[in-house]
């Protein structure tokens, strides 16, 4: 029995089909509609590239309030001057070097989300990265990051059943905290694809020839089916980098390297969810506004790099970009010419459907913390639930386990026309909710799931909504 055979018999008993990211069971015509969704919204992987910049990027002076005579006083020294801002809102502009972000602002694919921290904020480096990383309270240690334990709900069957890809790349030396579930590690951790595959493989022959008996037996035969699995992903790693090709030219830096390694893998057929880069160098405690213009300019010109190669690979619709910082600087600069560790700062998100502009207050330097630093408007977790619920289509009773409870969301995607009408059930989002209403009126003439006006509910309609489901 070939594949389609079964789906089809499959739909005829009501069995449950993954859609999208969902599990479902097929009700009323499932036999006309259960294949075709099957088909064509199992397209719709998506896929979230999480930017992170190590060492507390100051969120002042890259979205710059030129119009608060505070920010010059608090900053006498390293202020970005008004003329130089790259002028976003008659209040506010973008450090002078982001000339690619505010292009990408013009062009609606833009959004930022300002004053997001968390209560009882930790100026360390090492405990504010864990606590953005596990999406943890201040005063909570965990072992598990919020990534992990959302990968983990992806994952069918027994929790050690390995998927055939990896969920999720973390483009470096060392496995992201983020990316440990309850009960191991949901992704890999990879500089070079070739050098990957041959540490692997060279690890699983040094292994399998150790045949001598040992009191670490269990021990090894751990160890040699992890190396085994590792085996097989470092293969399609390999394999998904040499499939493809960047076809623009990147800057010469780490960070550009990293994402021209992220579009290679996911045009060349990487099925991870989720590829995490990381650019260091933000803890400016001096020399800041030289120091803090080269690392905007690398990130810049690394990122329109980035979304121009994933447009010529027509692979922009599939891809949210989203940075990250453990916490931003202080409003008043140092006398040394810098910032030292703050609280709050600016989140940035880039993609075609990103619900563009400028989110939140503006900075009030009126209201700060006792040790005059910004209060934060947004919970970081807040941001993280919204991204999977609107990006990966979590639940909200998924969510209240991956977060221990269910922050509000933010509207983080954009709604045009067409999504709205195939938004059946008026919640403000096209999911697989509305595709069961669908399914229930195909063949009928109800107008509401008449989509292309003829007359009739059939595969012009269905086609119609998958096209509303794909650019949600």
């Amino acid at each position: 029995m070939n594949r389609r055979d079964f789906i089809k018999n499959a739909s005829r008993g009501g069995a449950g089909f993954a859609l999208g990211g969902f599990m479902t069971r097929a009700y009323g015509r499932a036999e006309a509609v259960g294949p075709m969704a099957a088909a064509a919204l199992s397209q719709t992987d998506r896929v979230l590239v999480i930017i992170r910049l190590n060492g507390g990027n100051d969120g002042l002076n890259t979205l710059i309030n030129f119009e608060n005579d505070a920010y010059y006083q608090a900053r006498p020294a390293i202020h970005i001057k008004k003329g130089d801002a790259l002028k976003l809102t008659d209040a506010q502009g973008l450090h002078p070097q982001l000339t690619g972000f505010k292009e990408l602002y013009d062009e609606g694919q833009l959004m930022i989300v300002q004053g997001v921290g968390y209560p009882n904020p930790n100026r360390s480096h090492f405990r504010s990265t864990d606590i953005w990383m596990t999406a943890s309270d201040a005063d909570e240690f965990l072992t598990h990051g919020w990534l992990g334990r959302y990968l983990e709900t992806q994952l069918s069957g027994s929790p050690d059943a390995m998927p055939e890809h990896p969920l999720a790349v973390d483009i470096g030396p060392v496995l992201s905290l983020a990316l440990l579930g309850k009960n191991g590690a949901m992704g890999i951790a990879l500089r070079n694809p070739r050098q990957f595959f041959y540490l692997v493989e060279r690890g699983n022959k040094i292994i399998e020839d150790n045949k001598i008996p040992t009191p670490a037996g269990y021990e090894l035969d751990f160890i040699r089916r992890i190396n085994f699995e590792s085996l097989r992903y470092s293969s399609q790693v390999r394999d998904a980098a040499s499939r493809s090709e960047n076809r623009v030219e990147y800057p010469n830096s780490s960070l550009a390297d990293k994402l021209s390694l992220v579009t290679r893998l996911i045009a060349g057929g990487l099925k991870a969810k989720v590829y995490l880069v990381s650019q260091g160098g933000y803890d400016t405690h001096a020399n800041q506004l030289n120091r803090h213009d080269v690392l905007m300019r690398d990130l810049n010109t690394s990122v329109a790099a980035f979304v121009q190669d994933l447009r010529q690979h027509q692979l922009q619709d599939r891809v949210l970009g989203m940075s990250i910082s453990e916490f931003g600087r202080r409003v008043k600069e140092n006398g040394s010419a810098g910032t030292d560790h703050g609280t709050s700062a600016p989140m940035f998100f880039f993609g075609p459907s990103i619900n563009a502009g400028v989110v939140g207050a503006d900075p009030d330097f009126e209201r700060v913390d006792r040790r005059g630093d910004f209060f934060f408007d947004y919970d970081f977790r807040q941001v993280y639930a919204s991204v999977l619920n609107q990006w990966f289509d979590v639940s909200g009773n998924v969510l209240s386990n991956i977060f221990s409870s269910t922050p509000a969301l933010i509207p983080l995607l954009s709604s045009t026309p067409e999504l709205a009408k195939a938004d059946f059930n008026a919640d403000g989002n096209v999911d697989f909710a509305d595709f069961l209403q669908f399914a229930r009126a195909y063949g009928g003439t109800e107008a509401q799931y008449d989509l292309d006006g003829d007359g009739s509910v059939g595969f012009g309609d269905f086609l119609q909504f998958v096209e509303a489901y794909r650019n949600r």
